[in-house]
């Protein structure tokens, strides 16, 4: 069930079942949920509902995660929302990177309910102020 007030997040997840399971512990944590499975489809949903933000595996095919980052930071339409990365990578280095671009937070795959709804909060945080 979802509360009044809490924003919609876009899950941006070429994993289908990956993408149904978040958008279920989203729902169950109050949180009105979408999913998308390609980068492309992906950008035309945060452009067209402009959620108040979205989950985005950075590992989409041919590297669409990392670009469709800098492309919804670099559009005018979507350059405020808030992006939190998910990933299953365990390289070191990639949160930094992530976060030079503009990322919000970061959450590594299996995702913990606990730390996704605590990233959700810190990337809306300050959005509410």
């Amino acid at each position: 069930m979802t509360s009044p007030g809490k924003p919609t997040v876009l899950i941006i997840d070429d994993d289908q079942v990956v993408s149904q399971q978040l958008v279920s512990l989203l729902r169950a944590a109050g949180y009105p949920a979408k999913s998308a499975l390609d980068p492309v489809q992906g950008f035309m949903v945060a452009q067209r509902e402009r959620p108040g933000l979205i989950l985005l595996d950075v590992n989409l095919p041919a590297g669409g995660g990392v670009r469709l980052l800098e492309r919804l930071l670099k559009t005018t339409t979507t350059q405020l929302i808030p992006v939190v990365i998910i990933t299953a990578s365990e390289d070191p280095a990639l949160e930094g990177e992530v976060r030079a671009k503009g990322a919000a937070g970061f959450i590594r795959k299996p995702v913990d309910t606990e730390k996704l709804v605590a990233a959700i909060g810190a990337a809306l945080k300050p959005l509410a102020g």
